[in-house]
C-alpha cells in the first residue's frame, strides 16, 4: 500500500519519514522545485530539536 502526500513542508516530510520508515510507499508533492525558501527561518527552537532527535535526525557530527 502507498499514499501520496501533499506539502513537503516540516509536517508533510516528518510524515513521509516515519510512514517510509514503517515500509509505506511514499510519494511527496511540493509546489516549490527546491528547498531554497525565504520563508524558513534562521533559528531552531528548544521543541524542534526535540522532536528531531526523536526521529533520530538530530545526532551529533
Amino acid at each position: 500500500m502507498g499514499c501520496v502526500i501533499a506539502g513537503g513542508g516540516p509536517a508533510g516530510a516528518t510524515l513521509a519519514l516515519i510512514l517510509a520508515r514503517a515500509g509505506v510507499e511514499v510519494t511527496l508533492l511540493d509546489k516549490h522545485g527546491d528547498f531554497l525558501r525565504d520563508f524558513r527561518g534562521d533559528t531552531i527552537h528548544p521543541s524542534t530539536l526535540q522532536v528531531l532527535d526523536e526521529l533520530g535526525l538530530a545526532g551529533s557530527s
